[in-house]
């Protein structure tokens, strides 16, 4: 062989083995990349985390594991079966939202308490009101761009308590999945009456799961959305680029004072603030993207507004005579009116707004408070998707299940350990609203407590009591009447090491148990409590349906065992069914939870 094919030879091996080098490092990189990133989705960013930190690094690497094993499997590679609708999971970016716990992604079905402290999962299974349907998930907006385009909704917390806060949440969250937009979540900072701690919405509720589980939907952190955006927003007023304050700051977690100051005007500046006023006009959404759709919504309201009929008081007609809930168009606007004349319409204009801002102010020159239930504000031409949003909320914005395992716990442990014979294997329950309450008629004596709720609650029962009132004398009448009282501290071996501003969640999911419930009126705690009965009865109407009294009122959306102990003239309000009405906040209505599953086929 002569030389030079010698070093011919000698040249191509050296080039194949130096390939192979690289593309094992490569290879490697990837690897690693793609660990960094599982890392990222249960890497706390707080240090108020109350997990034990051995048992997070094994959880830790159990996930990683997992989701290796799905990549390997071709769970995340992949290809959309339909090239023109492109599933949004398969861009969502792989990262922890919550501060404060590890965002463990499960799924949806059932409730699992093996990695919570327990219960069993026949304990757990009480606390389940939420159903697993999987053609729910795959639902997208109509307005959801097809060519990947990304649109954005940014918002601000209420300047309210918690259950305002997580009240406005529950509207953005709907909004956003409406218009097909990618919902910005606020940085962590500090929110009304839960202490010191700095909290983000994911750390109350399930959002990475939600996330993970519909193509129409991403949630990514407001750094994400800054950086992502940056030098791309103009000012609405100028049209001129700019920047984050601070110095084209991205990372705001923690900086309460700096987010209310800088970077809240910074939002309001670059985006659309629709002044979307919930007292006085609704939210309402086209079935699809055609201008007709828009048209025809218009023409259901003016053909309402011809009637003449006195819309303030027109709800008066609906109180035991609900709208079908697939009725028409118009018939179920009419319905849903609630004193407004106004429709704010998701039109072309808003369509092709690049983002939306929500201010949640409540003194502010353009509308942007959210404090209305999302199903009193948000109205859908199409029946179905009406009923596809409720079920949504119903079965996934949920509390996280830290916070509903501690509560399952406490129930297990009631109907174990603390019922006597005669209370056939029930308990009842109390929320008794006291601290800051603005109200003043409702803050009622212990006397005037006993009352009210005597002949509903038989003497001997046992009575668990949720409420922020601190002095255990207020409620000595109460038991001196002679029920059992139990409050939450005589389970703190129950609860567990569990962040303590989770303790008001837990005493709204125990107090949802009860067999008979006594809340206070325009209180939004007890609200919330009220909702989650009345998910609990409709999953009873699937259960038994035999025609007793308690079944047909779960059918007709009635809750024949809740009351209100104040003010007492309410007292039997939620034995009937109630059409939305102002003040929306103060309570609850059954077109939160009735018949929601009326178009799902089993």
């Amino acid at each position: 062989m002569s030389r030079r094919a010698l070093y011919s030879r000698f040249h191509v091996a050296t080039a194949f083995i130096a390939g192979c080098c690289i593309g094992s490092l490569l290879l490697t990189a990837v690897h690693f990349s793609h660990l960094d990133n599982f890392q990222q989705i249960t890497a706390t960013t707080s240090d108020t985390s109350h997990h034990h930190p051995l048992k997070h690094h094994q959880h830790q690497q159990k996930q990683i594991q997992t989701a290796l094993s799905k990549k390997d499997a071709g769970v995340q590679e992949e290809a959309p079966s339909d090239p023109e609708k492109k599933s949004v999971a398969f861009s969502k970016p792989k990262q922890n939202i919550a501060a404060n716990h590890d965002n463990i992604v499960h799924a949806v079905a059932g409730l699992k308490c093996d990695n919570h402290g327990g219960p069993s999962a026949e304990a757990a299974q009480e606390m389940v009101y939420w159903r697993d349907l999987p053609q729910d998930n795959t639902w997208t907006s109509p307005f959801l761009k097809k060519d990947g385009t990304r649109q954005y909704l940014t918002f601000e917390p209420d300047g309210g308590g918690w259950n305002n806060i997580r009240m406005s949440m529950e509207t953005v969250l709907t909004m956003a999945l409406a218009m097909g937009r990618v919902l910005v979540l606020p940085p962590s900072q500090k929110m009304y009456l839960l202490g010191k701690t700095n909290f983000n919405f994911a750390d109350f509720f399930p959002l990475q799961e939600l996330a993970e589980e519909h193509e129409g939907l991403e949630i990514i952190t407001m750094e994400q959305f800054l950086e992502e955006t940056m030098g791309k927003l103009k000012d609405t007023t100028t049209q001129q680029i700019v920047y984050p304050p601070s110095n084209k700051r991205t990372k705001w977690d923690g900086d309460s004072n700096g987010i209310k100051r800088e970077l809240g005007p910074f939002l309001q500046s670059i985006a659309a603030n629709p002044n979307w006023d919930p007292r006085h006009c609704i939210a309402a959404f086209p079935q699809s993207k055609e201008h007709r759709d828009v048209k025809a919504l218009e023409q259901a309201m003016r053909e309402i507004m011809k009637e003449g009929v006195d819309f303030k008081n027109l709800h008066d007609e609906y109180i035991n005579h609900p709208t079908p809930v697939d009725a028409s168009t118009k018939h179920r606007l009419r319905e849903f009116l609630a004193g407004r004349d106004k429709l704010c319409i998701y039109d072309e204009s808003l369509q092709n707004e690049y983002i939306i801002h929500f201010h949640g102010k409540a003194k502010k020159d353009v509308g942007g408070r959210l404090l209305v239930h999302f199903y009193a504000f948000l109205f859908f031409q199409d029946w179905k998707t009406d009923l596809w949003m409720k079920r949504f909320v119903r079965d996934h914005v949920r509390y996280i299940d830290e916070i509903q395992c501690a509560a399952a716990r406490i129930v297990s442990a009631i109907r174990s350990t603390k019922l006597k014979t005669s209370d056939n294997g029930q308990f009842d329950s109390f929320h008794i609203r006291r601290g800051d309450f603005q109200y003043k008629s409702t803050r009622v004596s212990g006397e005037e407590i006993v009352a009210a709720a005597k002949d509903e609650i038989p003497t001997g029962r046992t009575v668990y009591i949720g409420t922020d009132e601190r002095d255990k004398k207020f409620f000595k009448p109460l038991q001196e009447h002679g029920w059992e009282l139990l409050f939450l501290d005589d389970f703190m071996d129950h609860v567990g090491d569990i962040n303590p501003n989770y303790y008001g969640m837990i005493d709204q999911l125990v107090a949802s148990r009860g067999h008979t419930f006594f809340g206070c009126w325009f209180s939004t705690f007890t609200g919330y409590i009220v909702r989650l009965r009345g998910y609990h009865t409709q999953t009873s109407v699937l259960d038994i349906a035999d025609g007793s009294p308690e079944s047909i009122a779960y059918q007709e959306g009635r809750l024949p065992h809740s009351y209100y102990y104040a003010m007492l003239e309410n007292k039997n309000k939620l034995h009937d069914y109630w059409p939305i009405k102002q003040a929306f906040y103060a309570r609850e209505f059954p077109a939160s939870w009735w018949r929601l599953d009326f178009d799902v086929s089993d």
